[in-house]
């Protein structure tokens, strides 16, 4: 028998400790403590994330690049797909607690959710310039990173943001894009208003 020793911090004893009450064999055991691991990985703030972003600009940018490439050949690569990778990518973003399951039904998980809109926020703040479906990408890829630990390959990333987005979280970046837009409409209102008043006031001088 092999014996293994390592200094382990609280969180790691107390997942240790966690083995003996979770049911199952051993490999389900595992699979439960590693999604227990991951509900427990705190979550950064704001600013933890933008200097991530930056750090791994070059990465980021890779797969970005690679997912437009993909874009270029068809405009809804997931139904060329076959189920096969389909089913091994959702099972992959399940054991990783980015996806979920709720009544039979797939959905992404609170935390990853939570996460994803206020990346997306500031993804698009920092650049208002950036198209809101790219700063969803960039967003997605970068959550990727974090909740898979680094295990995922860059290809892996590639194909889960499509799916991703696809999939769920579309929707977020439409809303900003109709917000951002509302905006803008609001103040060129404003400004032709302005524009209009300031008319008005020189014809009454003229006068």
């Amino acid at each position: 028998m092999v014996k293994v020793c390592a200094d382990l911090s609280d969180k790691e004893y107390e997942i240790l400790l966690s083995l003996k009450m979770i049911e199952g064999n051993e490999g389900e055991k595992l699979r439960s403590l590693f999604r227990y691991y991951l509900s427990n990985i705190p979550e950064l703030k704001s600013a933890d994330y933008a200097l991530k972003r930056f750090e791994d600009k070059e990465e980021i940018d890779e797969i970005i690049k690679e997912v437009e490439e993909v874009y270029k050949k068809t405009e809804y690569p997931v139904d060329s797909w076959d189920n096969d990778k389909i089913d091994k990518l959702i099972d992959e973003l399940i054991e990783i607690n980015v996806l979920t399951i709720m009544d039979g039904v797939r959905a992404v998980s609170s935390k990853f959710r939570d996460l994803f809109k206020m990346l997306l926020h500031d993804i698009v703040t920092e650049n208002k310039d950036l198209d809101e479906h790219r700063g969803a990408i960039i967003a997605v890829i970068q959550l990727l990173k974090e909740f898979g630990a680094g295990t995922l390959s860059k290809d892996t990333r590639r194909d889960d943001a499509i799916l991703l987005n696809e999939g769920w979280l579309y929707v977020y970046a439409k809303e900003i894009r109709k917000a951002r837009h509302f905006i803008k409409t609001k103040k060129l209102s404003f400004l032709e208003e302005e524009s209009d008043k300031e008319t008005i006031k020189v014809g009454m001088v003229q006068e």
